[in-house]
């Protein structure tokens, strides 16, 4: 394998990137963003889309996370937000510090 092959891999065709009671468009959406995102973005969208809004803790205690590192799923939630994928819904202050609650982008 070359140096130039060596990173690149398939991002494998997800879904439900909406649920089943969203309207088309909500689908289509998913259907155009999921190509663009790396595996762990991927994945990431679609535990939102899944379990609805909550914290990058709450993220990456879910099952589906269980064997990556505790800041990977953080940090795939900060790039998410941060490029508008994700928005903030407010801030849960029920552990030692606040955490920013996050929800998926409506379309």
């Amino acid at each position: 394998m070359n140096k130039q092959n060596e990173f690149e891999f398939s991002i494998p065709i997800i879904r439900p990137m909406a649920r089943k009671t969203d309207p088309s468009t909500s689908a289509e959406s998913g259907d155009v963003i999921v190509p663009h995102l790396g595996r762990i973005q991927a994945a990431v969208m679609v535990a939102f889309r899944t379990h609805g809004d909550m914290t990058a803790r709450t993220l990456e205690r879910l099952p589906e996370f269980a064997d990556y590192g505790f800041s990977t799923i953080r940090k795939r939630c900060s790039e998410l937000a941060h490029e508008g994928s994700l928005v903030e819904r407010g801030v849960d202050r029920s552990g030692r510090a606040p955490a920013t609650i996050y929800g998926v982008e409506k379309t």
